[in-house]
């Protein structure tokens, strides 16, 4: 049996892990229990696995025995075959996803639950080659977001503990490796942890009380690499958590493990600042809504491998309002009937982390155009005031668009933030993400943005810079049907962009949407580079508004270069407003009047697509060399080790 093992840190036992390929085996009583079941008696229930940390562009198989389940995005999934509960999981992993290991968790039953409660199957990235990217701008020193909020810095004794930093800056991709780790100062095996390589997840279960510092190297993808060595501090205390499940009962002296609360609310109502709120199990109201503040917990986690739905009920909002260490968090939710807004951060000086969350649905409410969201910054705290957001990991599923403006974040004054590896799929919603007003360094990466083609929109991720917009960073991301827009509320004299960069990024059926703001006379730095623009017949640039003239600044306020666009149309750039206006500019114009996608400069214009796949698998194939400089992947079968660093 191929297996690897789990490093306990508790007096460095280690304990048995499964992996890939290697069934999960039912223990001899649960056997022999259903070996004298009556058939009669049998409950046959669906077979369920939830899967997370699968890469953008991957897929892998798993079986029970049957016909195997193909898992390309961190979705639940169900087998087609029904089993008999309280018989053997059987369970495996039959195939990897390159550059990844998923293996079912170590929390899971060795028997069907009957209550088809799910498996949790988690990948992490492997150790692999060094990958050499082309320099694109910011190109700033690498950095850890949120100081000591980084990672989560409460774990609770015996149950696994896991956490992801959000690191920007440097030339994505990037590479993690724990460096060493100590309990109480004194050093433990580096084996005992499970790291991600690209994405930095930490996972371990701390056995003892005391105080856990991982030293972790970061380095990016630049020719000359940029190294960053950090150390993250968490805190393995009982007495830090608080716990809510179906049976417990709110009543004072509560709120341990063994004797839990019954709502989160009341819970609340019982924390220190410091403390983190655990929900087990179950379907819990937030019909009240709930406020997080300065005075009570804000983390909320769920318990591990246990799916937690928060139930908003169509008037329940999520609202934080903090200004002192920790960062709020909410990690592991499922988030159902929701209106308006699912959270809204009014604002979130130190931080707002939302981590695994799925938004199962949403609608707008009877106050139309108001900016409906999952998540939602108000921005009423004036211009120094940022909400810091660090999104990761999510799922936004459909939202019901009553007016205009509907999205999955709708964001004002929102600086220094990371929105990276969610799934987007909202339905007829204006686009995704919308960075309205007054945004600042904030990074969106590697989601996937995805529209039914009778939704398609160029708002998969909008910076719309209604109060103007600064050095906002979006890339690696796929958008099927969809695209990036930039500058459309940009209108007033004085608001301007500056300095947006937008490249490997993969438009399908999708493009670039240029509007006002991009050439206000204080506007500058606009850069498209080493995207997949795959548009078909359509125009891969657009804009929005009748106009006499081409603008002047064209060629000096935009930069567009080292992109492979695939199109049969004649036109670069098609206004989408006015048939006749000067914007609709032919590709000879583009580059030869303009200097932009010259062949020079490294563009290349082609009337077929080069990409296969379809959804999450859309990409070059495998042995393309350009996946590594051109488009959202980075990863191909050459650059790949089994084991080890190269």
């Amino acid at each position: 049996m191929n297996i690897r093992k789990w490093g306990i840190l508790h007096f460095f036992l280690l304990l048995p892990m499964i992996v890939a390929g290697v069934t999960r085996p039912a223990d001899a009583g649960a056997n022999a229990l259903s070996e004298q079941r009556p058939a009669s008696t049998a409950a046959l229930v669906p077979v369920v696995v939830r899967v997370q940390g699968l890469g953008l562009g991957s897929s892998f198989q798993l079986s029970r025995g049957g016909t195997p389940i193909v898992a390309s995005r961190n979705d639940p999934y169900t087998f087609a075959e029904l089993a008999d509960s309280g018989t053997a999981l059987n369970l495996q992993v039959i195939t990897q996803p390159l550059g990844q290991s998923c293996t079912i968790s170590e929390l899971a039953p060795t028997t069907v639950p009957a209550d088809s409660s799910p498996i949790f199957v988690r990948c992490r990235s492997v150790p692999g080659a060094r990958i050499t990217m082309p320099t694109t701008l910011p190109d700033n020193p690498l950095s850890v977001m949120l100081g000591a909020s980084a990672i989560r810095p409460s774990a609770y004794p015996g149950i696994p503990y896991e956490s992801r930093p959000g690191v920007v800056g440097g030339i994505f991709p990037y590479e993690f490796r724990l460096n060493a780790i100590t309990f109480n100062g004194t050093p433990l095996p580096t084996s005992s942890v499970s790291m991600d390589f690209r994405r930095g997840t930490l996972r371990f279960t701390p056995q003892s009380e005391g105080t856990y510092a991982l030293t972790v190297e970061i380095r990016d993808s630049a020719s000359t690499q940029k190294v960053l060595m950090h150390t993250f501090t968490v805190q393995s205390l009982a007495s830090r958590f608080l716990f809510v499940a179906p049976n417990g009962v709110n009543s004072p002296g509560r709120g341990s493990i063994t004797q839990p609360f019954l709502t989160p609310a009341y819970a609340l109502s019982q924390s220190a600042p410091d403390q983190v709120i655990v929900l087990r199990k179950g379907t819990y109201s937030l019909s009240a809504g709930l406020v997080i503040g300065d005075s009570r917990a804000r983390q909320f986690v769920a318990y591990p491998d246990e799916v937690v739905v928060l139930d908003q009920s169509y008037s329940g909002t999520v609202s934080i309002n903090v200004n002192v260490v920790p960062s709020a968090r909410f990690e592991g939710f499922d988030f159902t009937r929701v209106e308006q807004y699912g959270f809204v951060s009014d604002p979130s000086l130190p931080g707002l982390v939302v981590r695994q969350a799925r938004f199962l649905d949403g609608r707008e409410g009877s106050t139309p155009s108001e900016n409906p969201a999952f998540i939602h910054g108000w921005g009423d705290s004036g211009r120094p005031a940022r909400h810091r957001l660090l999104v990761q990991d999510s799922d936004f599923g459909p939202y019901q668009m009553l007016s205009a403006g509907a999205y999955a974040l709708t964001l004002f004054d929102a600086g220094d933030s990371l929105i990276e590896n969610n799934q987007v799929h909202l339905g007829a919603t204006t686009g995704g993400f919308h960075d309205k007003d007054n945004s600042q360094r904030n990074t969106y990466r590697e989601n996937y943005i995805e529209f039914a083609a009778v939704n398609a929109n160029h708002s998969g991720v909008h910076v719309a810079g209604q109060d103007s917009a600064d050095k906002v960073h979006i890339h690696h991301n796929l958008f099927i049907n969809s695209g990036v827009g930039i500058g459309g509320q940009c209108v007033t004299e004085g608001c301007y962009m500056r300095d947006h960069d937008v490249h490997n990024n993969t438009m399908v059926n999708g493009g670039i949407l240029l509007r006002w703001g991009v050439f206000n006379p204080d506007s500058y730095g606009t850069r498209v580079s080493a995207n997949i623009l795959s548009s078909g017949t359509l125009a891969p640039y657009l804009w929005w508004s009748c106009l006499n003239s081409v603008p002047s600044t064209l060629s000096t306020q935009l930069y567009a270069a080292r992109n492979r666009i695939e199109t049969t149309a004649a036109l670069a750039i098609r206004d989408g407003e006015c048939s006749g206006s000067p914007m609709n500019i032919p590709w000879s114009t583009w580059q030869n009047t303009h200097g932009l996608d010259t062949v020079t400069s490294g563009s290349v214009v082609a009337p077929t697509s080069a990409l296969v796949g379809q959804g999450t698998q859309t990409g070059l194939p495998q042995s393309d060399p350009r996946r590594p400089a051109l488009g959202h992947l980075y990863l191909n079968s050459a650059t790949i080790f089994a084991d080890g660093f190269e």
